[in-house]
């Protein structure tokens, strides 16, 4: 096995109406992780999509054998779609990164290096390809978040993550929808697992459309962190 490949890895990708994204984002991903991993399985989470996205995946199936798809028959959500892709990997290393084309899938050799003496190695853009609206809600929805769970990452929903299978699998996530991140990384970090941050590159999205700035997305993730935070100062102390 080549220096810093790893002996197996599940790769997912939470999907909502991503068909124009898919043909390039499989190519790149089973060009790149033919190459960091020994055994690998690329998988699609189908959110619910309303598109072609599901037909396409089942046509790039015969081209890409390791390619699998889960399908939520409607939208759950960010999170959901999150959990489910934990859920379905099958190998010792589990990465996500959106389907979107916003991230270089390329850009995980970068986090190869440290899974020697990390299980959890996440990445953080050092540039937001955004709009000024969407990168001031991200950077506001983190302050809320460092005040009620002092997590202190730089990046808390960059979705490019390396994460050791066994342990995000043992985690039992509540959220559904763009807190879950969060939650995952706080819940982590109640069970002392320290993170390695690694900055990547962003890119703007070139096709499709985002979900992310939706006002109904944001007032969700704000809910479900104030209900988890309230959950866990209210529980009873054993």
């Amino acid at each position: 096995m080549a220096k810093n490949q790893l002996s197996s890895l599940s790769v997912f990708f939470p999907a909502f109406n991503e068909a124009p994204n898919l043909p390039e984002l499989i190519m790149q991903a089973d060009q790149v992780i033919s190459r960091v991993a020994k055994n690998y399985e690329l998988i699609v989470v189908d959110d619910g999509s309303t598109d072609n996205t599901l037909i396409l995946i089942k046509k790039l199936q015969h081209k890409y054998p390791r390619l699998r798809v889960v399908v939520h028959q409607k939208n759950l959500g960010y999170g959901a779609a999150l959990k489910t892709g934990i859920g379905a990997a099958q190998y010792d290393w589990i990465f996500f990164t959106d389907a979107d084309l916003q991230f270089d899938i390329n850009d995980i050799q970068r986090l190869l290096p440290f899974t020697q003496n990390y299980q959890v190695i996440i990445g953080w853009r050092k540039k937001r390809a955004e709009g000024m609206k969407r990168t001031l809600n991200t950077r506001l929805f983190k302050l809320y978040i460092d005040l009620l769970y002092r997590l202190h990452v730089k990046d808390i929903d960059c979705a490019f993550k390396l994460m050791k299978r066994e342990l995000v699998q043992s985690i039992h996530l509540q959220s559904d929808g763009a807190f879950t991140t969060a939650e995952l990384l706080y819940k982590l970090k109640k069970c002392h697992v320290t993170f390695k941050e690694i900055p990547v590159a962003h890119y703007p999205r070139l096709k499709g459309e985002p979900t992310g700035a939706n006002l109904k997305v944001i007032l969700k993730a704000v809910w479900e962190s104030l209900t988890l935070y309230l959950s866990i100062k209210l529980a009873p102390t054993k």
